[in-house]
């Protein structure tokens, strides 16, 4: 598919900044100050603009973006689709919120990733040691944080029911949390319809932060 071949030159772009001394191995990078972190993102973007994607820029630009999943995961920042799925742009339809939360605005957007772009999976995506997960089972929250836990603590409350030591309610909790988020997508009677008429698939899945496996829970 040319869209697959597109991903590949971006790859071969990156490794030729690679070869060049623009982009070094995969590191963590740490900032101590509001300058240098927007340093950072210039610098990145100029690396990405260096790079062969103007083609797939001009075609996405022109002719639209055809993305053929709504991936729904956490804001956590070691949970990137787009890199754990080895995507470019164009691929992946991305909701984020802490916790792989959803309300009216997420579920709107994935509405309109399958309604109007047609996309035909929407993956809902937890991942392991999640923080929001973390806070509910502490019951730790300040400002509009206490929303999420708010969200996640049914899930918390189930998964008491079953284990008792800390670590196992957190980890049978983020599997519940997806399924719950399943289930508030399905609320939606445009997502349910066409669940329905099997027109979209709506499956869960779980990232491990560590490994970097994801495990497709359907």
């Amino acid at each position: 598919m040319k869209k697959k071949c597109y991903g590949l030159m971006l790859c071969a772009a990156l490794a030729g900044c690679a070869s060049s001394g623009k982009v070094s191995e995969p590191r963590r990078i740490t900032v101590a100050s509001a300058e240098e972190a927007l340093k950072e993102l210039k610098e990145g973007n100029e690396e990405f603009l260096s790079g062969n994607t103007a083609e797939l820029r001009i075609d996405l630009a022109e002719n639209g973006q055809t993305p053929y999943a709504v991936v729904i995961t956490c804001s956590d920042s070691r949970v990137a689709p787009e890199v754990l799925f080895h995507t470019t742009v164009g691929e992946l339809f991305t909701i984020r919120t802490a916790g792989n939360v959803v309300n009216e605005f997420e579920i709107g957007s994935a509405e309109y990733g399958v309604e109007h772009l047609g996309v035909p999976l929407i993956v809902v995506m937890g991942h392991s040691n999640c923080g929001a997960v973390n806070a509910a089972v502490s019951g730790e929250a300040e400002g509009f944080i206490q929303n999420i836990i708010d969200e996640i603590t049914p899930s918390v409350e189930e998964a008491k029911k079953i284990e008792t030591e800390e670590r196992a309610i957190c980890t049978l909790a983020e599997n519940l949390n997806i399924q719950n988020t399943i289930r508030k997508l399905r609320t939606s009677e445009i997502l349910s319809h066409l669940e329905a008429e099997g027109r979209v698939k709506i499956i869960g899945a779980k990232y491990d932060i560590k490994d970097g496996k994801v495990e497709f829970l359907e």
